[in-house]
């Protein structure tokens, strides 16, 4: 647990919340000596930075906080008008005693945070894949949280003369979230079917979830607050279909149907999750359907996974040909930022 303390301090350093920088520390510090953290988090889990425990602690207290059931810890939030004082971490521990019950359900939950900065990846690949000649496409998430992200033809982006996704959004990714223009054609593929799977979805109509949605985006990223708060009154008008499924059953079950068109399949920061049996039969699936593939009706699996200190995302292709096409396309910050077009053939 001190090392999952300290990687999530770290990792919150990385991404700029200083805020929850210095709560981790003074957690891990709290840890060390035996206090509240020690109580409520030993032996709470023999994989806990896997499980995202601190992620689940921090979380269950953002939703106290979002539901105005504490003042106290309230001050120091920006998400609801605060701003972080140098106590802040003290008064975290000291008013966890309060919120026990919260807290126990929160150590309980997974944490679901539907980044929605990463929807820059999808609006990309819209458009990259008209490079295989198709114009339209179907488009499966797995690990798809609460869909969030299957409407991001629906959230706009642009860089130069690079414009995708729909001009009149509330949502906008604007110029400073890529370091180069993507180099992909300027028309988008028209998205005809979208689903997506996840173990533990979230119904963002349902004030409740919509919460706890909210309560995983740390509270001083306040641009990133307000991004997901808007892709959720964009999701109330246009509800993800998600289906509570395993990603290879899943996956098996809708590529086993007769596909009308170009097929995308798609995960960002879900792999590591998966465990070896799921990525396993995952991938056959992939690999049985993409051997019935043509190229008119391609398979493509685009994956936006942890390559270091930032993820990159990979494209296989298979179109009929003997073998696959594999391409390395761009890196880009977890939460989406910062876009490197690379381009390249694999």
């Amino acid at each position: 647990m001190k090392e999952a303390l300290r990687a999530q301090a770290k990792a919150c350093a990385v991404l700029g919340s200083t805020m929850y920088e210095s709560l981790f520390l003074e957690l891990l510090e709290d840890y060390e000596m035996g206090g509240r953290t020690y109580a409520l988090l030993a032996g709470r889990s023999s994989k806990p930075i896997h499980d995202a425990i601190t992620l689940r602690l921090a979380g269950a207290i953002h939703r106290v906080v979002l539901r105005g059931d504490d003042p106290r810890l309230a001050r120091h939030y920006p998400s609801v008008g605060g701003k972080p004082g140098d106590d802040f971490p003290s008064d975290f521990i000291a008013y966890m005693r309060d919120h026990l019950d919260e807290i126990e359900l929160g150590l309980n939950s997974q944490v679901q945070t539907n980044e929605v900065g990463r929807s820059v990846v999808h609006l990309m690949l819209s458009h990259w894949v008209t490079t295989l000649g198709v114009s339209e496409i179907d488009w499966l998430e797995v690990g798809a949280s609460a869909g969030l992200n299957l409407n991001f033809d629906k959230f706009y982006a642009c860089f130069k003369q690079l414009r995708m996704g729909d001009p009149q959004s509330t949502l906008r990714f604007m110029g400073d979230w890529f370091a180069n223009e993507p180099l992909v054609p300027r028309t988008a593929a028209t998205v005809v079917v979208r689903k997506g799977t996840d173990p533990f979805p979230i119904d963002v109509t349902n004030p409740d979830e919509e919460l706890r949605l909210l309560s995983f985006v740390w509270p001083d990223q306040r641009e990133r607050f307000q991004r997901i708060k808007e892709a959720i009154d964009i999701a109330k008008q246009y509800k993800p279909f998600i289906d509570r499924d395993s990603a290879d059953t899943w996956i098996e079950r809708q590529l086993s149907r007769e596909r009308d068109r170009a097929t995308v399949v798609f995960h960002s920061i879900t792999w590591q999750y998966l465990g070896d049996a799921v990525q396993t039969r995952f991938v056959h699936a992939l690999e049985e359907a993409g051997s019935r593939a043509t190229t008119e009706k391609p398979l493509i699996w685009a994956r936006m996974e942890p390559a270091g200190p930032v993820a990159d995302v990979r494209v296989t292709v298979w179109n009929g040909g003997t073998t696959p096409l594999n391409f390395r396309l761009c890196e880009v910050g977890y939460h989406g930022q910062n876009m490197n077009w690379l381009g390249e053939t694999l």
